[in-house]
């Protein structure tokens, strides 16, 4: 039987039209980005360039910033990727007027104007305070583990590190005597190379103004080094730690549970046992010994459960302090469904529908140490935006908990949960015992408007991680906490740019 299809012409001659605004309908992402794109004050990253116009031009920062959003906001991070889509992403090619940004030219600029970037967090939190976006006056607080563009195999041990500094200044000894024995000969190359000019392309790997050997031993050994004083500092901190005492008290109160749990069964034995002996008839199976009952073999599983947490918590604080010689901000940490990863320890501040109020990351998976940081931040944010004052209440899970932390924020409208989620939501009614120091926030959340406003922690925070990973995934590309700081500022820039753009569309219908 003869089947008809339409005909594939690949020589037909086609053009698109002459005008750029007649390759994309009026409401695409592309036009809405560079929209928000042109509203931003970007006069900080032009003033990063030379005026007086020697040397390649660099691309324009409007340019670049829409570029940036618009790929992210469609999950393409990648700077190789991104400028693959400028060849075949009609929102890109519209966005750069044509133009082909390399991917060198995308990280050099991320990497060039880190303050700037994290400045854009601020701005676009501004343009949805200023349309009324940012609603409600609760906000919450919560981390999550991220990877580092790093491998957690690569974390040595002082004496490790040690041995690698040694190796690569003999490695830069013997660089510089190659130098010299040549330059006694008079065959000697320049040691250094490159230019300095203000192109957004990198000259080399050594960086603007250095030779790619030279430049890449250097950077190694000032690498090293900041690895040795990361440790320095870690070694200096380490204790037992609040995860440690925190194992050791969870094993006190199981064992105190299973004592209560023994003793009452007991008592009511004996009590059948006294009433029987004096002749009173009782109703009902006779109580269970201790040993065969499901309340007492419940209290002994969590109790077990309890010791070996502490097993593991007390074989992590005897082993040796380490640090990744590739990336020694970030740290081994224990990631979301079991193992461990090389990452760092993402936090989020959120507001109603999901608006962040500061992102930030925390190189401990204790997220105590995190709050006072996060919510100093939020308060900064909140200042520049317009929105000083908007939030009284803040809210974060039983991490968080800490008498440093309620004693330094104390000024505030603070709900910190003192036990776990299940108890604190009422879901679970097992009492637990509360340390010196938390009796006062457990006052607090026992009275029914703190159970309440407690109850609405969730569902501010957690779906804006949720989001976040789906749009972005759990990982991060840059290396140096710095790096990553702008990294995530930009990811998070790019986060509020979509509630911002889902807020104007949401007007738009309304008026229409």
């Amino acid at each position: 039987m003869t089947r008809w299809f339409r005909s594939v012409n690949r020589d037909q001659g086609c053009l698109l039209p002459a005008d750029m605004r007649s390759w994309l309908p009026p409401g695409h992402l592309a036009w809405q980005v560079m929209e928000v794109a042109g509203e931003l004050d970007l006069s900080r990253f032009a003033a990063a360039y030379r005026a007086d116009g020697q040397g390649q031009a660099p691309y324009d920062p409007a340019m670049m910033v829409a570029l940036l959003a618009y790929c992210f906001l469609k999950g393409t991070r990648s700077s190789r990727k991104i400028a693959a889509a400028c060849v075949d992403d009609v929102g890109c090619l519209v966005i750069c007027g044509g133009a082909r940004p390399s991917h060198q030219a995308v990280a050099a600029f991320i990497r060039r104007h880190r303050a700037e970037v994290r400045r854009l967090f601020v701005q676009v939190l501004t343009l949805l305070a200023a349309e009324g976006a940012v609603a409600g006056h609760i906000a919450a607080v919560d981390g999550s583990p991220v990877s580092g563009n790093a491998s957690r195999f690569a974390n040595v041990t002082g004496d490790q590190l040690a041995a690698q500094v040694a190796a690569a200044e003999a490695e830069i000894d013997a660089e510089a005597g190659a130098w010299l024995d040549g330059a006694a000969a008079g065959e000697q190359q320049p040691l250094w190379h490159g230019g300095g000019d203000d192109r957004d392309d990198p000259p080399g790997d050594g960086g603007p103004g250095g030779g790619a050997v030279p430049g890449r031993l250097t950077a190694k050994l000032a690498r090293l080094r900041a690895a040795q004083r990361v440790l320095a500092g870690r070694e200096a901190a380490s204790g037992p730690g609040t995860q440690l005492a925190a194992a050791r008290a969870s094993v006190a109160n199981m064992e105190r549970r299973l004592g209560g749990a023994v003793a009452e069964q007991d008592a009511k034995a004996q009590a059948r046992r006294a009433a029987l002996a004096a002749g009173q008839s009782r109703r009902g199976p006779a109580p269970l010994p201790p040993e065969k009952s499901g309340r007492v073999a419940r209290a002994r599983r969590r109790l077990a459960r309890a010791q070996a947490r502490l097993a593991a918590r007390e074989q992590d604080a005897a082993a040796p302090v380490k640090v990744s010689a590739t990336d020694p901000g970030s740290r081994l940490l224990p990631a979301k469904n079991g193992g461990y990863l090389q990452g760092w320890n993402l936090q989020l501040t959120a507001a109603r529908r999901q608006i962040l109020l500061s992102v930030g990351l925390h190189d401990n998976s204790t997220d105590a140490g995190a709050l006072i940081a996060m919510i100093e931040a939020a308060i900064a944010s909140c200042d520049l935006a317009g929105l000083a004052g908007q939030i009284r209440a803040w809210l974060a899970d039983n991490g968080y908990a800490s008498a440093a932390n309620f004693k330094a924020l104390e000024h505030l409208v603070l709900l910190v949960a003192v036990s776990k989620e299940a108890a604190q939501t009422g879901r679970d009614t097992a009492a637990a015992a509360v340390p010196a120091g938390w009796q006062k926030m457990a006052a607090r959340l026992a009275t029914p408007a703190g159970k309440s406003l407690y109850k609405r922690r969730a569902a501010l925070v957690e779906p804006a991680f949720a989001q976040f990973f789906a749009r972005f995934g759990r990982y991060l590309n840059y290396r140096g906490h710095d790096a990553a700081e702008a990294e995530v500022h930009l990811l998070g820039a790019v986060h509020n740019l979509a509630k911002l753009l889902s807020h104007r569309r949401r007007q738009l219908a309304a008026i229409t």
